[in-house]
């Protein structure tokens, strides 16, 4: 800690107390070591000479950190406690409550010239403060993603909504906005649904040096962060309309081949891994181009272990089957019309799912990367696309337009859900986002955009609120 005297008054060197008029002084609470934030005792120079102390000493500070299992900030309820002077003053893990910490006039009343703040560096200032001022600083944890997350948004604990309908805040089927939640393979799931703006992320640096704008789908259970790309820029407002990393790419060019809807597939295997569809061939390039520096940081962000659904399952409304080894059984698929389990769940039964399905043959639809702890184990990096399922949680709906809800972007692109195999076109079909906000299809081959998703680590923490004008910002990216 040092007290910075502002402007000299000639006085004997060495004397602290004797000083009878108003001074000012700079209090800058610095960081002691990488375990602890601050020190307890420091030295100030006071014109030329040293004095040690502690904050205690000048009995000018008292300081309060909140309870461990306290979620409340209310300065006079009971949810702080006060530390006496031979604690530690907090250390990692808490951050300063502006609006709780105040200065007091020696007579008596608030000093509005005081001023405590926290600066870029994470330290604590405390500015204008008045020789016999005494300052109340409150110190509140620090919250996870996941809670920052939660306790920003609109959260509808509880909550099912409506899936039979189109959602956003107002003039749709069902005026559900805000952040619901549902369990998924890993636990409880919070996902956002409706006309919200308050899940933007800033996360990263793209090939031109510009910032990498995002979108949070939902916390996954494991309490890892599932982002949707949402294009590049200093700020909102010069972000550009573009919310497509990659524009005018297939999902795969095969489309008479069945096993292309697969984000890898193989030949013969109806939920094989191997070959790479177009869309992971140009997701990893990008990831590479724009993602690799945050990738290969020792202290990166981005998750090794969460995964993407690429649902092969095939639907109970189908007039073929698949055989207990993963072949297809039914004849020539080539003449043959079959479904994906996706279609069934969102066209008629209006059930989406977080959990990629048990049927999917030991993970063989759960793509992972090479490094993970489960799923395919197969991808060069942790990079995927949104599923239809995901949509639908968010607020669209198969064949209905709903330009309301915060995944329409005007744009067309691509889920990683597949749709079916239409055998009199010879065609096989993904689930994509049309630029209505339509859930429906389009044939493999098609040309349109690509919104990369990513998924940040559980520890992950954040700044600001998540909406447009103040997104969450990433902390020690």
């Amino acid at each position: 800690m040092k007290f910075e005297k502002i402007g000299s008054i000639g006085y004997k060197k060495g004397f602290l107390y004797g000083i009878i008029i108003t001074l000012v002084f700079v209090v800058v609470i610095n960081l002691f070591t990488s375990l602890a934030k601050y020190r307890l005792t420091e030295s100030v120079k006071i014109v030329d000479s040293v004095v040690s102390y502690s904050p205690y000493d000048f009995k000018i500070m008292e300081i309060y950190k909140q309870k461990e299992d306290s979620k409340c900030t209310d300065k006079d309820g009971d949810c702080y406690e006060k530390l006496s002077g031979t604690d530690r003053m907090p250390s990692d893990g808490y951050v300063l409550n502006s609006e709780n910490s105040h200065c007091e006039l020696n007579t008596g009343g608030k000093d509005n010239e005081a001023k405590l703040t926290s600066n870029e560096a994470g330290e604590t200032v405390i500015s204008g403060l008045t020789v016999r001022d005494k300052c109340y600083l409150y110190y509140d944890r620090e919250k996870s993603a996941k809670e920052l997350i939660v306790d920003n948004s609109n959260y509808h604990e509880g909550v099912t909504p409506h899936f039979d309908g189109i959602a956003c805040l107002s003039g749709c089927d069902y005026q559900e906005n805000g952040l619901y939640e549902t369990e998924d393979d890993f636990g409880e799931s919070y996902y956002f649904r409706g006309t919200v703006d308050d899940n933007w992320v800033k996360f990263g640096i793209d090939s031109n040096n510009q910032p990498l704008w995002w979108r949070i789908i939902r916390i996954n259970g494991d309490g890892t962060i599932r982002l949707i790309y949402a294009g590049s820029g200093n700020n909102i407002s010069d972000k550009g309309e573009e919310t497509n990393a990659l524009l005018n790419q297939t999902f795969d060019a095969n489309k008479w081949d069945y096993l292309s809807v697969g984000y890898e597939y193989q030949s013969g295997q109806a939920h094989g891994n191997g070959t790479p569809s177009n869309a992971l061939t140009q997701l990893e390039n990008w990831f590479k181009d724009n993602l690799e520096d945050e990738w290969n940081n020792g202290n990166g962000k981005i998750d090794k272990n969460a995964g993407f659904c690429n649902d092969r399952t095939h639907s109970d409304y189908n007039y073929t089957v698949w055989n207990e080894n993963n072949f297809y059984d039914g004849g020539d698929p080539l003449y043959s019309q079959f479904y994906f389990g996706s279609f069934l769940r969102l066209s008629s039964y209006k059930t989406p799912t977080l959990k990629c399905s048990t049927k999917t043959y030991k993970n063989a639809d759960f793509f992972t990367y090479k490094g993970a702890a489960k799923g395919t184990q197969s991808l060069n990096y942790p990079i995927g696309l949104i599923t239809a399922d995901e949509v639908a949680f968010a607020g669209g709906l198969h064949s209905k337009i709903n330009s309301k809800y915060w995944l329409y972007t005007n744009q067309e692109y691509w889920t990683m859900s597949p749709y079916m195999f239409e055998a009199s076109y010879h065609e096989s079909r993904v689930f994509t986002v049309y630029s209505d906000g339509t859930l429906i299809y389009k044939s493999i081959d098609s040309k349109i955009g690509l919104r990369p998703v990513i998924n940040l680590k559980a520890d992950t923490e954040f700044t600001g609120t998540g909406i447009s004008t103040d997104p969450y910002v990433v902390k020690n990216a």
